[in-house]
Protein backbone atom coordinates (compact mmCIF):
# COMPACT_ATOMS: atom_id res chain seq x y z
CA UNK A 1 0.00 0.00 0.00
CA UNK A 2 1.40 3.66 -0.97
CA UNK A 3 -0.34 7.24 0.51
CA UNK A 4 -2.31 9.36 -1.99
CA UNK A 5 -3.90 12.90 -1.51
CA UNK A 6 -6.50 14.08 -3.35
CA UNK A 7 -6.52 17.85 -2.68
CA UNK A 8 -10.18 18.57 -3.58
CA UNK A 9 -11.65 15.87 -0.53
CA UNK A 10 -9.72 17.52 1.86
CA UNK A 11 -10.64 21.46 1.59
CA UNK A 12 -7.16 22.61 -0.34
CA UNK A 13 -8.12 25.08 -3.37
CA UNK A 14 -4.74 25.50 -4.84
CA UNK A 15 -5.37 25.49 -8.88
CA UNK A 16 -1.92 25.13 -10.18
CA UNK A 17 -0.70 21.68 -11.29
CA UNK A 18 2.57 22.28 -10.39
CA UNK A 19 2.31 23.84 -7.19
CA UNK A 20 -0.25 20.99 -5.78
CA UNK A 21 2.89 18.41 -7.15
CA UNK A 22 5.02 21.01 -4.65
CA UNK A 23 2.53 20.72 -1.81
CA UNK A 24 2.17 17.70 -1.49
CA UNK A 25 6.04 16.66 -2.33
CA UNK A 26 6.55 19.04 1.07
CA UNK A 27 4.89 17.31 3.41
CA UNK A 28 5.98 13.96 2.32
CA UNK A 29 3.42 12.33 -0.85
CA UNK A 30 4.73 11.16 -3.41
CA UNK A 31 1.54 10.48 -5.21
CA UNK A 32 -1.69 12.76 -5.99
CA UNK A 33 -5.13 11.75 -7.72
CA UNK A 34 -5.98 14.20 -10.63
CA UNK A 35 -8.93 14.24 -13.20
CA UNK A 36 -8.75 13.72 -16.56
CA UNK A 37 -9.97 17.98 -17.18
CA UNK A 38 -6.63 18.94 -15.30
CA UNK A 39 -4.19 16.67 -17.47
CA UNK A 40 -5.74 17.82 -20.75
CA UNK A 41 -6.14 21.47 -19.46
CA UNK A 42 -2.18 21.20 -18.31
CA UNK A 43 -1.13 19.28 -21.39
CA UNK A 44 0.21 15.17 -21.26
CA UNK A 45 3.82 16.44 -22.20
CA UNK A 46 3.31 19.10 -19.42
CA UNK A 47 2.20 16.93 -16.67
CA UNK A 48 4.63 14.14 -17.06
CA UNK A 49 8.05 16.65 -17.23
CA UNK A 50 6.52 18.42 -13.93
CA UNK A 51 5.81 14.36 -12.24
CA UNK A 52 9.35 13.47 -13.67
CA UNK A 53 10.91 17.49 -12.34
CA UNK A 54 9.47 16.77 -8.79
CA UNK A 55 9.41 13.10 -8.77
CA UNK A 56 5.83 12.50 -8.11
CA UNK A 57 3.18 10.32 -9.49
CA UNK A 58 -0.34 9.92 -10.18
CA UNK A 59 -2.14 6.94 -8.13
CA UNK A 60 -5.72 7.79 -9.81
CA UNK A 61 -8.44 9.87 -10.77
CA UNK A 62 -12.68 10.21 -10.95
CA UNK A 63 -14.18 8.76 -13.83
CA UNK A 64 -14.61 12.02 -15.94
CA UNK A 65 -18.53 11.44 -15.82
CA UNK A 66 -21.17 9.57 -13.86
CA UNK A 67 -22.64 6.81 -16.06
CA UNK A 68 -25.55 6.95 -14.13
CA UNK A 69 -27.08 10.06 -13.86
CA UNK A 70 -27.79 10.81 -17.42
CA UNK A 71 -29.38 9.96 -20.14
CA UNK A 72 -28.98 7.37 -22.57
CA UNK A 73 -28.57 10.22 -25.07
CA UNK A 74 -26.16 11.96 -22.69
CA UNK A 75 -24.67 8.87 -21.71
CA UNK A 76 -23.46 8.23 -25.72
CA UNK A 77 -22.17 11.39 -26.12
CA UNK A 78 -20.08 11.14 -23.01
CA UNK A 79 -19.08 7.57 -23.51
CA UNK A 80 -17.89 8.76 -27.28
CA UNK A 81 -15.01 10.91 -25.51
CA UNK A 82 -14.09 9.01 -22.98
CA UNK A 83 -11.56 7.24 -24.99
CA UNK A 84 -9.79 10.61 -25.79
CA UNK A 85 -9.87 10.95 -21.66
CA UNK A 86 -8.38 7.95 -20.87
CA UNK A 87 -5.85 8.21 -22.96
CA UNK A 88 -4.67 11.53 -21.86
CA UNK A 89 -4.98 9.47 -18.13
CA UNK A 90 -2.71 6.99 -19.62
CA UNK A 91 -0.20 8.50 -20.50
CA UNK A 92 0.83 10.41 -17.66
CA UNK A 93 0.71 7.08 -15.81
CA UNK A 94 -2.94 6.87 -13.95
CA UNK A 95 -4.12 3.55 -14.19
CA UNK A 96 -7.27 3.64 -11.94
CA UNK A 97 -10.55 5.18 -12.02
CA UNK A 98 -13.28 5.38 -9.71
CA UNK A 99 -17.21 5.98 -9.58
CA UNK A 100 -19.62 6.09 -6.79
CA UNK A 101 -22.82 4.28 -6.77
CA UNK A 102 -26.09 5.23 -5.45
CA UNK A 103 -27.80 2.59 -3.19
CA UNK A 104 -31.16 3.40 -4.03
CA UNK A 105 -33.38 4.67 -6.74
CA UNK A 106 -37.16 5.92 -6.61
CA UNK A 107 -37.98 5.04 -10.44
CA UNK A 108 -35.95 1.45 -11.09
CA UNK A 109 -36.79 -1.90 -9.31
CA UNK A 110 -33.35 -3.76 -8.74
CA UNK A 111 -33.37 -6.03 -11.81
CA UNK A 112 -33.61 -3.00 -14.19
CA UNK A 113 -31.27 -1.09 -11.99
CA UNK A 114 -28.54 -3.79 -11.88
CA UNK A 115 -29.31 -3.92 -15.69
CA UNK A 116 -28.63 -0.23 -16.57
CA UNK A 117 -25.40 -0.33 -14.13
CA UNK A 118 -23.83 -3.41 -15.77
CA UNK A 119 -24.17 -2.11 -19.38
CA UNK A 120 -23.09 1.45 -18.81
CA UNK A 121 -20.28 0.22 -16.34
CA UNK A 122 -18.81 -1.98 -18.95
CA UNK A 123 -19.03 0.07 -21.65
CA UNK A 124 -17.15 2.66 -19.48
CA UNK A 125 -14.77 -0.41 -18.14
CA UNK A 126 -13.82 -1.59 -21.96
CA UNK A 127 -12.64 1.94 -22.47
CA UNK A 128 -10.60 1.96 -19.85
CA UNK A 129 -9.11 -1.63 -20.53
CA UNK A 130 -8.10 -0.34 -23.94
CA UNK A 131 -6.09 1.87 -22.08
CA UNK A 132 -4.61 -0.06 -19.36
CA UNK A 133 -6.55 0.93 -16.77
CA UNK A 134 -8.84 -0.21 -13.71
CA UNK A 135 -12.24 0.86 -12.74
CA UNK A 136 -13.10 0.75 -8.94
CA UNK A 137 -16.64 0.80 -7.53
CA UNK A 138 -17.65 2.74 -4.52
CA UNK A 139 -20.43 1.38 -2.38
CA UNK A 140 -22.63 4.23 -0.11
CA UNK A 141 -23.24 2.32 3.17
CA UNK A 142 -25.18 5.49 5.06
CA UNK A 143 -28.69 4.24 5.60
CA UNK A 144 -30.08 7.75 4.94
CA UNK A 145 -28.67 7.84 1.68
CA UNK A 146 -31.49 4.88 0.91
CA UNK A 147 -34.25 5.45 3.67
CA UNK A 148 -37.22 6.94 2.12
CA UNK A 149 -36.60 5.60 -1.19
CA UNK A 150 -39.17 3.11 -3.37
CA UNK A 151 -35.88 0.99 -4.41
CA UNK A 152 -33.10 -0.50 -2.69
CA UNK A 153 -30.14 -0.35 -4.54
CA UNK A 154 -26.44 -1.82 -3.34
CA UNK A 155 -25.21 -0.74 -0.46
CA UNK A 156 -22.38 -3.37 1.19
CA UNK A 157 -18.62 -4.41 -0.15
CA UNK A 158 -20.17 -7.86 -1.42
CA UNK A 159 -23.18 -6.41 -3.23
CA UNK A 160 -20.79 -4.21 -4.91
CA UNK A 161 -17.81 -6.69 -5.92
CA UNK A 162 -20.51 -9.13 -7.57
CA UNK A 163 -21.93 -6.02 -9.65
CA UNK A 164 -17.66 -5.16 -11.01
CA UNK A 165 -17.60 -8.73 -11.42
CA UNK A 166 -19.76 -8.83 -14.07
CA UNK A 167 -18.78 -5.51 -15.51
CA UNK A 168 -15.35 -6.57 -16.69
CA UNK A 169 -12.18 -7.86 -15.40
CA UNK A 170 -10.26 -4.56 -14.74
CA UNK A 171 -13.46 -3.14 -12.45
CA UNK A 172 -13.60 -4.22 -8.44
CA UNK A 173 -14.17 -2.04 -5.70
CA UNK A 174 -12.90 1.29 -4.05
CA UNK A 175 -13.75 0.39 -0.53
CA UNK A 176 -14.27 2.94 1.87
CA UNK A 177 -13.99 2.70 5.60
CA UNK A 178 -16.71 4.85 6.17
CA UNK A 179 -19.38 3.28 4.06
CA UNK A 180 -17.74 0.04 5.32
CA UNK A 181 -18.25 1.25 8.91
CA UNK A 182 -21.97 2.38 8.11
CA UNK A 183 -23.50 -0.71 6.08
CA UNK A 184 -22.54 -4.28 7.18
CA UNK A 185 -20.06 -3.50 9.23
CA UNK A 186 -18.66 -6.96 9.23
CA UNK A 187 -15.35 -7.63 10.23
CA UNK A 188 -14.81 -10.37 8.14
CA UNK A 189 -15.40 -8.57 5.14
CA UNK A 190 -12.05 -9.44 3.39
CA UNK A 191 -13.07 -12.88 3.81
CA UNK A 192 -15.11 -12.52 1.10
CA UNK A 193 -13.06 -10.43 -1.12
CA UNK A 194 -10.83 -13.02 -3.28
CA UNK A 195 -8.05 -11.50 -4.25
CA UNK A 196 -6.10 -7.95 -4.10
CA UNK A 197 -7.27 -7.30 -7.92
CA UNK A 198 -10.66 -7.17 -6.52
CA UNK A 199 -9.83 -3.43 -4.80
CA UNK A 200 -8.95 -0.72 -6.59
CA UNK A 201 -8.75 1.92 -4.43
CA UNK A 202 -9.10 2.50 -0.79
CA UNK A 203 -10.43 6.07 1.23
CA UNK A 204 -9.96 6.22 4.78
CA UNK A 205 -11.83 8.29 7.61
CA UNK A 206 -13.23 8.19 10.44
CA UNK A 207 -16.55 8.18 11.87
CA UNK A 208 -18.03 10.95 14.16
CA UNK A 209 -20.19 9.97 17.34
CA UNK A 210 -23.28 8.70 16.74
CA UNK A 211 -25.93 6.22 16.51
CA UNK A 212 -23.69 4.28 13.02
CA UNK A 213 -26.78 3.52 11.37
CA UNK A 214 -27.96 6.91 11.78
CA UNK A 215 -24.83 8.96 10.67
CA UNK A 216 -25.09 10.88 7.31
CA UNK A 217 -22.19 10.71 4.78
CA UNK A 218 -21.11 13.93 6.15
CA UNK A 219 -19.12 15.43 8.07
CA UNK A 220 -17.07 12.62 9.09
CA UNK A 221 -13.85 12.43 10.88
CA UNK A 222 -9.98 12.61 10.63
CA UNK A 223 -8.53 9.12 10.03
CA UNK A 224 -7.95 7.43 13.54
CA UNK A 225 -9.31 10.47 15.03
CA UNK A 226 -12.37 9.38 16.89
CA UNK A 227 -11.90 5.29 16.75
CA UNK A 228 -15.36 4.56 15.89
CA UNK A 229 -14.34 2.92 12.66
CA UNK A 230 -11.80 0.00 13.69
CA UNK A 231 -9.08 1.11 10.78
CA UNK A 232 -6.29 -1.46 12.23
CA UNK A 233 -8.95 -4.07 11.10
CA UNK A 234 -9.11 -2.32 7.80
CA UNK A 235 -5.38 -2.24 7.45
CA UNK A 236 -4.92 -5.20 8.53
CA UNK A 237 -7.45 -7.19 6.12
CA UNK A 238 -6.08 -4.79 3.07
CA UNK A 239 -2.67 -6.68 3.85
CA UNK A 240 -3.66 -9.34 4.36
CA UNK A 241 -4.85 -9.93 0.89
CA UNK A 242 -1.53 -8.04 -0.31
CA UNK A 243 -3.07 -4.96 -1.74
CA UNK A 244 -0.67 -2.83 -3.01
CA UNK A 245 -2.80 0.06 -4.23
CA UNK A 246 -3.19 3.74 -2.99
CA UNK A 247 -4.57 4.70 0.25
CA UNK A 248 -6.26 8.32 0.17
CA UNK A 249 -7.91 9.98 3.03
CA UNK A 250 -11.46 10.99 2.72
CA UNK A 251 -12.64 12.36 5.87
CA UNK A 252 -15.63 15.41 5.21
CA UNK A 253 -14.04 16.92 8.31
CA UNK A 254 -14.78 20.45 9.43
CA UNK A 255 -12.20 20.99 11.34
CA UNK A 256 -9.47 21.03 7.54
CA UNK A 257 -11.83 23.78 6.70
CA UNK A 258 -11.05 25.85 9.88
CA UNK A 259 -7.48 25.21 9.07
CA UNK A 260 -5.32 28.61 8.25
CA UNK A 261 -3.56 27.15 5.49
CA UNK A 262 -3.20 24.33 3.00
CA UNK A 263 0.06 23.01 4.61
CA UNK A 264 -1.35 22.76 7.88
CA UNK A 265 -4.55 20.91 5.99
CA UNK A 266 -2.13 18.79 3.63
CA UNK A 267 0.96 18.21 7.30
CA UNK A 268 -2.73 16.94 8.79
CA UNK A 269 -3.65 14.39 6.49
CA UNK A 270 0.06 13.01 5.77
CA UNK A 271 0.10 12.51 9.97
CA UNK A 272 -3.46 10.99 9.85
CA UNK A 273 -2.08 8.25 7.54
CA UNK A 274 1.55 8.04 8.98
CA UNK A 275 -0.58 6.94 12.34
CA UNK A 276 -2.92 4.53 10.71
CA UNK A 277 -0.89 2.75 8.57
CA UNK A 278 2.22 2.44 10.61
Amino acid sequence: MFQSVNFGIINVREPDFEQKLLLAKRHGFRYIETGADEVMRVGVDTVNALLEKHGMAISGANLPFHPITCSQEEFEAKLEKLPEQAAALSAVGCRRCIIWIFPASDTLPMEENYALHKARLSACAKVLAAHGMRLGLEWIGTPLARNGKKYVFLYTAEEMLRLAKDCGDNVGLLFDAFHWYTSAHNKDVFDHIPSADCIVSVHVNDAPDGERTALPDSPRALPGETGNIDIACVMSGLRKLGYDGPVVAEPFSPKLAEMESDDERTACIKSCLDRIMA
